[in-house]
């Protein structure tokens, strides 16, 4: 009895493996992926281009061995950047052009790594496959954001692409600012006439290859550096403090290579500020640079005079007469125009003429007399001394 049980459930078992079991057929690689070209053995796959992300899935035929319960393995050298998983995906980037050729084994994955019960034993097959690499067509001008353009102002920039001499340009989403154009050799140029924040594509095309990149670009009103005065005084506190206008405020400030400003003196590279005490005379020719946020830049040529510090010279007044014409110069040096004079304690009849730098006029009174003399000039400096003149009779 329990012998004929037994018949009964191996008689079930096989019948159940019959229906569910598939044929399992020798592995093989299908045609529609890669095919074989007319009297060729190799199957061909899709070519890629270099610098373009590439993708192509190997499948084993179905039908055939334990697929889809198998396993793949490239023998040889694959394109330069694509490696091939496990699972049949060969993908990356290419990064050089040519054909390579090599094979890929194909390797049932037996039930006690993870197949199903009827791949017992592991069975495999190879084939020669091919995949050419072609030289892609590339921007070269990888960045998001374009160097801002500046209002009323001229703007030029040739956009060059790798893989290709004559590429066909064009804008192909988004618009260009007003007054920029886009040809078809890939110069963007014109004079920008509305301020704002654009976003566009560039896109380059040769034939069957083509490369897209997306831009952002900012409109400005123009940068520019304002300045007054600047000339200095040897001692004296000196501040020059230049404006900026126009780009994007966050100014940064600089002196453009090759220049420096004269002894004593510096710069404030965030505000601008010139300030220091001179500690020479002479006259320094700066490149005041200011860069803004958006990384546009401009430059202005600044003369820098420092003169002399101010002085009076001690000299010694000649002797005037009663009744007689007199005239005499109050020396002095350094100093920046225009100057101030005052002068005190002159005798009745002596005037001082500020613009000749002269005591002059006819004393009435013999004596003498202490005259204090002040000058001040445009830079605020001063200097204060005291003559004596005498008067006879």
């Amino acid at each position: 009895m329990h012998f004929k049980r037994l018949l009964l459930l191996l008689v079930a078992a096989a019948a159940i493996a019959a229906i569910v079991v598939p044929a399992a057929d020798a592995l093989a690689f299908p045609d529609d992926i890669c095919p074989v070209e007319s009297g060729g053995t190799v199957k061909i796959c899709p070519q890629g281009q270099t610098g373009k992300p590439y993708s192509l899935q190997i499948q084993g035929r179905d039908g055939t061995g334990c697929v889809p319960y198998v396993t793949f393995r490239a023998i040889g050298e694959l394109p330069t950047g694509l490696s091939m998983s496990s699972s049949g995906l060969i993908s990356g980037t290419p990064t050089q052009a040519g054909e390579w050729t090599f094979w890929i084994e194909m390797k049932d994955i037996p039930a006690s790594e993870g197949g199903v019960f009827w791949c017992a034993d592991s069975k495999s097959t190879e084939r020669q496959f091919s995949i050419t690499i072609v030289q892609g067509l590339q921007i070269l001008q990888r960045q998001s954001t374009l160097t801002a353009a500046q209002l009323n102002t001229t703007y030029s920039l040739q956009f060059t692409a790798a893989g290709s001499t004559s590429p066909t340009w064009s804008v192909s989403a988004g618009s260009l600012p007003g007054g920029l154009t886009l040809s078809s050799s890939g110069l963007l140029s014109g004079t920008p006439t509305t301020e704002g924040d654009y976003s566009f594509k560039v896109t380059a095309t040769e034939g069957s290859r083509s490369d897209t990149q997306t831009y952002s670009m900012s409109v400005v009103p123009k940068l520019q550096i304002s300045i007054g005065r600047s000339a200095a005084e040897v001692g004296v506190s000196f501040q020059l403090a230049p404006q900026a206008t126009g780009g994007k405020p966050g100014y940064t400030w600089s002196l453009d290579s090759g220049t420096a400003l004269p002894a004593g003196l510096t710069l404030d590279t965030s505000s601008g500020a010139i300030t220091g005490i001179p500690a020479a005379a002479g006259h320094t020719a700066v490149k005041l640079a200011v860069t803004d946020s958006l990384g546009l830049k401009t430059t202005l040529d600044v003369p820098i005079t420092v003169v002399p510090r101010l002085l009076l010279l001690k000299k010694t007044l000649r002797t005037a007469k009663v009744g007689t014409a007199y005239n005499a110069v109050i020396a002095k040096t350094g100093g920046a125009r225009p100057f101030k004079w005052s002068v005190r304690g002159a005798p009745q009849g002596l005037r001082f003429s500020a613009k000749a730098g002269r005591l002059i006029g006819v004393a009435r009174a013999a004596g003498s007399f202490r005259l204090r003399v002040n000058v001040t000039d445009a830079l605020g400096a001063t200097a204060t001394r005291t003559f004596v003149l005498k008067v006879v009779s």
